[in-house]
């Protein structure tokens, strides 16, 4: 058994990131694309990027799965975590721009 077939990766964010990374994985690999926005799963599911970082014909043809439930990455043994940087780090950032 390959590679391919021992792993199952979870892409938590799919966002300008996360997206196109997981629609890179799915060409080789078993993918669950994650993100708690349900809006944004409906419309992935639809074929629908509103970042425009992947084609709509590209996310029909992709093996990619979405989803918004934790549970569904129960099985995942590799996990890519490509969310934003917290806002704390952007308040941090701007107390300190004055120094």
């Amino acid at each position: 058994m390959g590679i391919n077939k021992k792993l199952q990766i979870a892409i938590v964010g799919l966002g300008y990131v996360g997206l196109p990374l997981a629609v890179e994985f799915a060409k080789k690999f078993n993918v669950i694309g994650f993100d708690i926005n349900t809006k944004r799963i409906q419309e992935l599911d639809k074929g629908i990027d509103f970042t425009r970082e992947v084609e709509p014909d590209e996310l029909k043809q992709s093996n990619l799965q979405y989803s918004d439930q934790i549970a569904t990455l129960s099985d995942c043994n590799v996990f890519i975590i490509t969310v934003p940087t917290p806002e704390a780090y952007d308040l941090c950032k701007k107390s300190r721009s004055s120094i």
